[in-house]
């Protein structure tokens, strides 16, 4: 008879000792991770970790994507740290503000944001080699036989003349021109109305107030600073301009509104502190918003991963 060995019991919180977060290696080998803070990639592994609970949950989009719930509430909690700090550490790992490991879905009337966390591997081709280019086709022979070939009539007379340039090019100056004239009212539609503007004005005021949470930010920051931002956003995705100067360029207007439509809660604070910290005189305060909000979603990612390095430097 096989002997036995004596194996003790789990009692009380042993029972999660042996649970682990994993962190890939590839975050903290591959150079493309390099400048990601260390916290970030704990917390990566900590969204990972909670895949499973949305496998079990039956946690899927309408194409198949998993995705996850992980409020900023639970992030401090788990990482005993405050708001802003998890807010810099998502942003780090954001697509639109970070290295694009996760993304953040807001589902609006006070629901949970949805994160999908992405893969943090890729599949990259090694470069191919640059393809000589081909010598041009010689252009075909095109032998014109029917075309009369000058606007004057030939020399030979009238009887053997062809009975194809029988007649000499007609004058099409004599044509009324009028007739060529056909104005498309689409190209100058009808000017909207001023209760119109007024009205789509509202309605996008108010989109742009869900988009940036404006209660939240009105009760971290003073009323005139959020007011102030709201107002110059819907001026802009209002605008009937054609071009817009931004920063000392003249933009087209669609393209800067297609810029302020990504702007968050976290791109107006964003702006809000770095005014704040501003030492430097203003004199056009309304050309600075304007440029700050138009950088905001591509500078707010680099200014809070060296915000994190300064705290871990000298925290």
């Amino acid at each position: 008879m096989p002997s036995t060995a004596t194996f003790n019991y789990f009692y009380g919180d042993e029972a999660t000792e042996f649970s682990y977060f994993r962190i890939p290696c590839q975050l903290i080998t591959h150079p493309r991770f390099k400048h990601l803070s260390t916290d970030s990639k704990l917390l990566y592994g900590m969204l990972l970790d909670r895949m499973s609970l949305s496998i079990k949950n039956e946690w899927y989009d309408d194409t198949g994507r998993v995705y996850i719930y992980y409020t900023v509430e639970e992030i401090c909690n788990n990482l005993t740290c405050g708001r802003d700090k998890a807010m810099k550490l998502l942003a780090e790992l954001d697509t639109v503000k970070g290295i694009g490991l996760i993304d953040r879905v807001k589902q609006g009337q006070g629901k949970p944001t949805r994160i999908y966390v992405k893969r943090f591997t890729t599949q990259e081709l090694p470069p191919q080699p640059e393809k000589e280019p081909e010598p041009p086709a010689p252009p075909p022979v095109v032998d014109f036989f029917d075309v009369q070939k000058s606007d004057f009539p030939t020399s030979r007379s009238r009887e053997s003349r062809r009975a194809e340039v029988e007649e000499t090019d007609p004058n099409y100056t004599k044509r009324n021109q009028i007739d060529f004239i056909h104005t498309d009212p689409s190209i100058y539609p009808p000017a909207p109305s001023a209760r119109q503007m007024e009205m789509d004005r509202c309605e996008q005021r108010e989109e742009i107030k869900e988009n940036i949470e404006y209660e939240h930010l009105r009760q971290e920051f003073p009323y005139d600073d959020v007011e102030s931002l709201l107002e110059l956003i819907v001026d802009v995705m209002c605008s009937t301009a054609a071009t817009m100067r931004i920063g000392g360029d003249i933009l087209p207007v669609q393209a800067v509104k297609r810029r302020f439509s990504q702007l968050d809660c976290e791109h107006v604070k964003y702006v809000i502190e770095t005014l704040n910290h501003t030492t430097t005189k203003i004199n056009n305060i309304r050309a600075y918003l304007l440029t700050a909000l138009y950088n905001a979603p591509i500078t707010i990612g680099p200014y809070y991963s060296a915000a994190v390095r300064h705290d871990f430097a000298y925290g």
